[in-house]
């Protein structure tokens, strides 16, 4: 209890996370999205979950798993980009459902022999951190294509669920970096297996928006009507504002509707931005609070989020940003750095146009040619706007540290 006479101090948590998952209960809105991915783990079924980077897909599988698992189901969820081969991920997946579907190495032995015996599976018992590891003699020596490999492990997946009567879930997130690795045959490959499959359920997750999107919706491609599809979007900005409003008004901060606004813009909806931003500004209060109970304790001051209170938040994250920033702007060649900065300026539209073209000394096929190599590098995606093509960075705090680097307006 505070003392008499004196203002009790703002709680010092900061509500606005970023960088990490979140759980099921701090998730802005996403509760159909939640509920269908649920449904799909609990069915069984198949789901492709598309989504740019920073829109919380992560997140969103996070939450789901934990909903999937307090029913029973066994979630294997793992992120294809961490893993440099797919014999790798192959490995990881095996050990994980060995794992989870047998108690004891013995155990674990039996099953595989069963369920894998042509992936040469050997099991090894870590006494010291109690667990099963599994390798795969099938997959030493190979040095070039392994997705045989990663197939033949998800038909033993299948084959294990099915043995032990538990339901099954492999979640793999970023999941363009299979097909990447795999070349063309891998969409065919993996469909023959999976659609074959009826005890363990898929999501196949990604942030390449148009690849995926192209991937499932060809009827030529193999992906085509084998799952149903999710697109995550941006977070509807009335649910946004009020979670907005609500974590710094329970703290005691006064807020200007217009602050509100100015981040939703500054952070182009982007939800891990806007958390980023957000985040920034209430350690900005929390501090003008403390020094304003350091001369007046009786009344403590009531600091309000102001549209120039987020402007010097975003300061500060460029500024804690500004040597990421000069590392990627640095690496690129001169023709990605001028269409670089015509997404950022032109609002990422009709920049093949002579126009475009003409402003920033790029002819319009070294545009494209430049663009294409952004979007290899995961810097810029397309996305289809009114019939037409606009550019978006996936990191809006890039384009904002450009303009604030070369002191140009911010909008």
């Amino acid at each position: 209890m505070p003392r008499r006479g004196r203002i009790a101090r703002r709680p010092f948590k900061n509500p606005f996370e970023y960088g990490r998952e979140l759980g099921r209960d701090e998730l802005v809105d996403r509760a159909d999205e939640l509920q269908q991915v649920v449904r799909t783990l609990e069915n069984a079924a198949k789901l492709f979950l598309i989504g740019p980077r920073r829109y919380g897909k992560t997140s969103l599988l996070s939450a789901a798993e934990m909903i999937a698992a307090e029913s029973g189901t066994v979630v294997l969820r793992f992120d294809a980009e961490r893993y440099e081969s797919l014999d790798l991920l192959a490995a990881a997946l095996l050990t994980a459902a060995t794992r989870r579907l047998a108690s004891t190495a013995e155990r674990a032995g039996t099953l595989l022999r069963r369920v894998a015996s042509a992936l040469r599976p050997e099991v090894t018992y870590d006494i010291h951190e109690q667990s099963i590891s599994v390798t795969l003699g099938a997959a030493k020596g190979v040095t070039g294509d392994a997705l045989p490999v990663l197939v033949d492990v998800l038909d033993a997946i299948e084959r294990m669920a099915d043995a032990t009567g538990r339901p099954v879930v492999v979640i793999l997130d970023e999941f363009q970096h299979i097909v990447k690795q795999g070349g063309v045959s891998a969409e065919r490959q993996i469909r023959a297996a999976v659609q074959k499959h009826r005890q363990v359920g898929y999501v196949f997750a990604g942030s390449a928006t148009r690849l995926l999107a192209d991937m499932t919706s060809d009827p030529g491609r193999a992906f085509y009507k084998l799952g149903a599809r999710l697109f995550l979007g941006p977070i509807p900005r009335d649910e946004f504002t009020v979670f907005l409003r609500a974590g710094f008004e329970q703290a005691g901060f006064a807020v200007d509707d217009a602050a509100l606004v100015r981040i939703l813009d500054l952070a182009q909806d982007v939800p891990y931005t806007v958390q980023r931003l957000a985040h920034e500004c209430w350690e900005a209060l929390r501090v003008a609070t403390l020094e304003a109970q350091a001369v007046d304790r009786q009344s403590g001051g009531t600091v309000q989020l102001t549209s120039a209170r987020v402007d010097a938040a975003l300061s500060r994250v460029l500024g804690q940003e500004d040597a990421a920033y000069t590392q990627i702007w640095s690496s690129l060649r001169l023709q990605q750095k001028r269409a670089l900065k015509a997404v950022v300026l032109e609002d990422g539209r009709a920049l093949l146009s002579a126009a475009v073209s003409m402003r920033y000394k790029v002819p319009t096929g070294s545009m494209q040619k430049a663009l294409a190599a952004l979007d290899d590098r995961g810097i810029v995606r397309e996305e289809g706007a009114a019939g037409a093509i606009r550019y978006r960075l996936e990191d809006p705090l890039l384009g904002l540290w450009l303009r604030w680097s070369q002191q140009l307006a911010v909008p």
